[in-house]
């Protein structure tokens, strides 16, 4: 008889910024992950967006769509917005300024 192994429990991870939920459960998360490099350890930031939720006529289970409608456009761009307000003006743990922040973002072309 086969047995399982369980898998060390980790902590619930939470995003660190919610926005939303919208109509139809639309919403953005901001998330901390953490990334090996050639330099080590790294904290970096991912967006991550919810899809519309609608239920099912025939099953009555709720589902997420794979598209998004017109009207979610003002929620998605609001949304959006925020997220990349918080994640210009709150620094990871180890940045020091807003130069940390822009370290490697592309203006104009240039990798500044």
């Amino acid at each position: 008889m086969a047995t399982k192994t369980r898998r060390a429990e980790q902590p619930v991870k939470r995003p660190e910024l919610k926005v939303g939920p919208f109509q139809g459960g639309i919403g953005v998360a901001v998330w901390q992950n953490e990334i090996q490099t050639e330099t080590g350890t790294k904290l970096i930031r991912s967006i991550s967006l919810a899809p519309r939720r609608y239920r099912d006529k025939q099953t009555g289970e709720w589902k997420d769509a794979a598209s998004y409608r017109p009207g979610d456009l003002s929620a998605l761009i609001l949304a959006l917005e925020k997220a990349r307000e918080y994640c210009l003006s709150t620094p990871l743990p180890g940045e020091q300024s807003q130069d940390d922040r822009m370290q490697g973002m592309e203006v104009d072309g240039e990798i500044v």
